[in-house]
């Protein structure tokens, strides 16, 4: 088994596929070029689960969170997610933060007999990498600033 990965340089230069494990409104809100998305959970799933939790807890929100991804809907979703990685045996998974979401897929995908690394921080952390590689750019290069101000003179 490959190792999960802290290093986000070389998933960005190598463009390695990833699967985004976010709900789809997560997804359309923000995604990197070689992730596909491919959710844990639906978008109200996942509202259910956030709302449980911000009521009675993580415990319970997880104890949720497996009821509503059982059966029938985790067999489409472990389908899914075994395809990319026959496809992608080089890729990683990653969820917000690389927490709860991507290990539970990681844990599930594994006692499928599939081994497949995550990208510890996850979308979080890459996100950031990101803003910082290009502040650290910005403060390198010398850049001019240009700016054009258009008058408006009304008619008389």
């Amino acid at each position: 088994m490959r190792e999960d990965t802290l290093n986000y340089r070389q998933l960005f230069l190598n463009d390695t596929p990833m699967i985004d494990l976010r709900a789809p409104v997560e997804f359309k809100q923000g995604a990197f070029p070689s992730a596909v998305s491919l959710p844990l959970m639906s978008n109200e799933e996942r509202e259910k689960v956030g709302t449980c939790y911000k009521q009675q807890g993580q415990d319970a929100a997880i104890k949720l969170g497996h009821k509503l991804v059982s059966g029938e809907i985790k067999e489409q979703r472990m389908a899914a997610w075994k395809a990319f990685v026959e496809e992608n045996p080089e890729g990683y998974l990653y969820c917000f933060r690389g927490g709860l979401r991507s290990r539970t897929t990681q844990q599930w995908l594994k006692e499928a007999g599939a081994d497949y690394p995550l990208v510890t921080g996850g979308y979080k952390a890459l996100r950031n990498f990101l803003l910082d590689e290009i502040e650290a750019t910005c403060e390198e290069l010398p850049f001019i600033l240009l700016a054009a101000i258009q008058a408006a003179v009304k008619p008389l």
